[in-house]
C-alpha cells in the first residue's frame, strides 16, 4: 500500500494518480474554497459574532492540498475577534510528501504569508491525530486514517462542515451513507454543510442523514453544487460501526466550571511544563510549584534524551499515542531549542538485538510507514551512520528524524512564558477543596488556591490523600555519562542507548530495577550499561575507564499497563461505592455519573518515554480543561483515563470485603 499520495501535473493543476482527479479548480483553488464552503456555511458573519473565548469548530473530509484550511485561516484573522478560538478538523488518507505539499502551495501567493507556517510544521504526518498550533487562536487537528475508520474515533460537535475531496464517481467509499450518519452524529442543530458536487448519491445519502439538501450554482464551470443544516430529527444516527464501545460512566469528559482562566501545577518536570506551556498557549495564567531548586531536577534533568518508542506494527492505543507524540514533539523540539546546542536530529539507530526485536522490526517495516520515518539497515550501514567500528552482523532500522536532546533545556524553555509563574523551593504537602478553589498547603500553611489543579509530580502524586490509590511503579534508572568528546554520530539503541557527544561527555543508559529507592550510583550498575555495548562497540568501549564515570539516578513513575495517566481524577472512596457492582459484574451497566473532583487533573506516569508521550499530553490535558476538541481518539483518551486503575482496583476487591 502507497502512505503518500502520487501525483502527477497537468496545465499547472495537481492530479491524483490513484483517483484521477484534479486537488482543486482549474479555475482559482482559493476563490473556490470562499466561494462553496465559506460562503454557503456563512463564515464571515459567524466568525465575526463570535464572542471572547468561544470557539467553532469546522470538520473537513479532505485535507488535500491544505488549500481550504489556509483560505479559512486567513479569512478566520480578517473577521474573528482576538480572543475566540478555531478548531479545524480534518481527515486524509493519503497525505501529500511535504516537499509536494509546497509545491502545490506556492501557486497561491496570496497565502503566502500563512502558508509557510503550514509546510514548517507539515512532516512525519504518521497514522494518528496530529495537533498543529497557528496564530490568533487556531488548532488544526489533522487526522491521517481513513474516513470509515476516523469518524468513529472523534467526539466533537462541529459547527461547519467542508465535505471536500475526490469526486463521488471517483471516490466512492468516501461518499457513501455510513459516513454522513456519522457526520450527523457530530452535528448540532446549528451545523451547516457545503460541498461541490451535486450528485444524487450525496443528496440521497445527506437527506438520509437528516440533513437538509439545497442547490445552487457551482463555482466556475461547474453546474450546481449543494450545501445544508442539520435538521436533528430526534433519532440517533443509524451506524454500522459503533463511535466507540458503550462509554463507561467512570470514563466520561467531565465539563471544566469555571469562569476564570487560571490553574495550578505542582511539578517542573516535562509533564508540568508542558501542560503550563499549552495551557499559556490558550490564554491560561499558570503558577507551576516545584519542590527542587530548579526546574526538570528529576527524571527530567538527565545529561540527554531521546525521542524514541517501542514501535509495533499493530495498531494499539499505545501505537497512537507514540505516532503523535513523536509528530507534536519533534516539533516543539525544534521550536523552542537551539539545535546542535540543545538538541540535535541526528537519526536514530534501533538494533535487533533478539529474535523479538528482529521480528517486530520485520512487521514494522512491512506496515507501509513513511520512509522520511523508517528505513532498513544494515551491518555495514549501520557502521557508516554511527561513524565507529560495528563489530556485529545486526540488522536494524533507522529513524532518520530521530534526536537527542537536553530535556532540563525543554523544560526551562516551555516555562519562559510571559503567563507562566514557576515558584521553585516550594514542597506542597497536601490539597484541599474548599468553597469552588483548590488551595495548596505546605507543612505550615496555604500558600496559594487556584479553580483548577493539575498534578504533573510523578510518584509524588501518591502523598496527597486524592490520589493515594493510584498504582503507580517506581522504577530506578541509572545513566552512565563518559568524559570524551568523541562517540557515535546518531543514537544507538538496543538493550540500553548510547548517545553522541555533547559538553565533552556522552550517554549510555540505563538500568531499570524495581523496588529500590537509592539514589546511590554504583559501580555495578555502571557495568551493566557498558556491557549492553562492550561486543557491539569495543573500539570505543575499551576507551571506558569506569572509575573516572559519572553517573546520574532518577525514577520513572508507570502504572503496571506502561500508559500514562492522564485526565481527571475521581473521589476514590465514592467511586467504590457507586461502582461496587463491578466486582461482581465487569460488564454491569452503571449509568450513575462518576464522582468527579472539580477540575482536579494529572499528567503522570510516562516511564522512560516522557520526552514522547508527555508533550502531546499536556495538549490533550489543555483541551480538556478549555473544553475543547481533544486531538486524540475516544479510544486513546479512555485508555489513559485514570479511572482505568480505579476501575482495576474495584474489579479486583472481594464483594465480601
Amino acid at each position: 500500500m502507497t502512505y503518500y499520495a502520487e501525483i502527477s501535473w497537468k496545465n499547472d493543476i495537481p492530479i491524483s494518480q490513484k483517483f484521477g482527479d484534479v486537488y482543486f479548480s482549474k479555475a482559482s483553488g482559493f476563490e473556490e474554497t470562499r466561494y462553496v464552503f465559506h460562503k454557503h456555511n456563512y463564515l464571515e458573519e459567524r466568525f465575526a459574532k463570535l464572542s471572547e473565548n468561544e470557539a467553532f469548530t469546522i470538520g473537513e473530509t479532505g485535507f488535500g492540498s491544505g488549500l481550504n484550511f489556509l483560505a479559512t485561516l486567513q479569512l478566520w484573522q480578517e473577521k474573528a475577534i482576538n480572543n475566540a478560538k478555531l478548531h479545524y478538523i480534518s481527515i486524509e488518507k493519503y497525505p501529500l510528501k511535504p516537499k509536494d505539499l509546497a509545491i502545490i502551495l506556492s501557486y497561491f501567493p496570496e497565502l503566502k504569508s500563512i502558508s509557510m507556517d503550514l509546510i514548517n510544521q507539515y512532516y512525519l504526518p504518521l497514522p494518528a491525530m496530529h495537533r498543529i498550533s497557528f496564530a490568533h487562536n487556531v488548532e488544526l487537528t489533522l487526522i491521517i486514517d481513513d474516513i470509515k475508520d476516523a469518524l468513529p474515533k472523534i467526539n466533537s460537535k462541529v459547527d461547519a462542515w467542508f465535505l471536500d475531496g475526490f469526486s463521488p464517481a471517483k471516490n466512492a467509499d468516501m461518499w457513501n451513507e455510513e459516513i454522513f450518519h456519522q457526520l450527523s452524529r457530530l452535528s448540532t442543530q446549528t451545523t451547516t454543510y457545503a460541498t461541490f458536487t451535486s450528485s444524487s448519491l450525496v443528496r440521497k445519502a445527506l437527506i438520509a442523514a437528516d440533513f437538509s439538501v439545497n442547490k445552487t450554482k457551482g463555482f466556475a464551470f461547474k453546474r450546481e453544487m449543494i450545501y445544508g443544516k442539520y435538521l436533528d430529527s430526534g433519532t440517533p444516527p443509524k451506524l454500522d460501526q459503533p463511535s466507540s464501545k458503550r462509554l463507561k460512566t467512570w470514563l466520561s469528559r467531565p465539563v471544566t466550571q469555571t469562569t476564570t482562566k487560571h490553574a495550578i501545577i505542582i511539578g517542573a518536570g516535562i509533564s508540568g511544563a508542558a501542560t503550563a506551556y499549552s495551557l499559556a498557549k490558550r490564554g491560561y495564567q499558570v503558577t507551576v510549584y516545584e519542590k527542587n531548586a530548579e526546574a526538570a531536577m528529576e527524571a527530567s534533568g538527565n545529561h540527554q534524551g531521546m525521542l524514541y518508542g517501542s514501535w509495533s506494527a499493530f495498531p494499539s492505543p499505545m501505537m497512537e499515542l507514540s505516532y503523535a507524540g513523536y509528530r507534536y514533539s519533534h516539533a516543539l523540539i525544534k521550536k523552542v531549542l537551539q539545535a546542535n546546542k540543545d538538541y540535535a536530529e541526528c537519526g536514530l539507530i534501533q538494533l535487533g538485538y533478539n529474535e523479538e526485536q528482529v521480528k517486530r522490526q520485520q512487521q514494522l517495516l512491512k506496515a507501509s510507514l513513511p520512509d522520511d520515518f523508517i528505513n532498513a539497515v544494515d551491518a555495514k550501514e549501520i557502521e557508516a551512520l554511527i561513524g565507529q567500528s560495528f563489530c556485529s552482523n545486526l540488522d536494524g532500522i533507522y529513524f532518520r528524524s530521530g534526536m537527542w536532546l537536553k530535556p532540563a533545556r525543554l523544560v526551562k524553555s516551555l516555562l519562559d512564558h510571559p503567563l507562566i509563574t514557576l515558584k521553585l523551593n516550594s514542597a506542597i504537602s497536601s490539597i484541599d477543596f474548599i468553597e469552588n478553589k483548590w488551595h495548596i498547603y505546605n507543612d505550615i500553611n496555604q500558600i496559594d488556591s487556584s479553580p483548577i489543579l493539575i498534578l504533573a509530580n510523578a510518584h509524588a502524586v501518591n502523598n496527597f490523600k486524592q490520589t493515594r490509590h493510584l498504582p503507580l511503579r517506581k522504577i530506578r534508572g541509572q545513566i552512565s555519562l563518559v568524559n570524551e568528546k568523541h562517540s557515535v554520530t546518531s543514537v544507538v539503541c538496543g538493550d540500553g542507548y548510547l548517545t553522541p557527544a555533547i559538553d565533552g561527555k556522552y550517554t549510555i543508559g540505563a538500568s531499570f530495577i524495581f523496588e529500590d529507592e537509592s539514589l546511590e550510583i554504583r559501580e555495578s550498575e555502571h557495568h551493566e550499561n557498558i556491557n549492553k555495548f562492550r561486543t557491539l562497540l569495543p573500539k570505543l568501549i575499551s576507551q571506558i575507564k569506569i572509575d573516572e564515570l559519572n553517573g546520574q539516578v532518577n525514577f520513572r513513575t508507570s502504572p503496571h499497563d506502561y500508559l500514562p495517566l492522564l485526565g481527571p481524577v475521581a473521589n476514590f472512596e465514592t467511586f467504590k461505592e457507586v461502582y461496587a457492582r463491578l466486582a461482581i459484574d465487569r460488564k454491569a451497566r452503571i449509568t450513575t455519573p462518576c464522582p468527579y473532583l472539580p477540575n482536579l487533573f494529572i499528567n503522570v506516569g510516562h516511564g522512560a518515554k516522557g520526552i514522547l508521550t508527555a508533550p502531546i499530553c499536556g495538549e490533550i490535558l489543555a483541551d480538556y480543561i478549555d473544553n475543547t476538541p481533544i486531538p486524540c481518539s475516544e479510544e486513546l483518551r479512555q485508555a489513559i483515563h485514570p479511572n482505568r486503575l480505579y476501575a482495576k482496583l474495584v474489579y479486583t476487591e472481594s464483594p465480601t470485603s
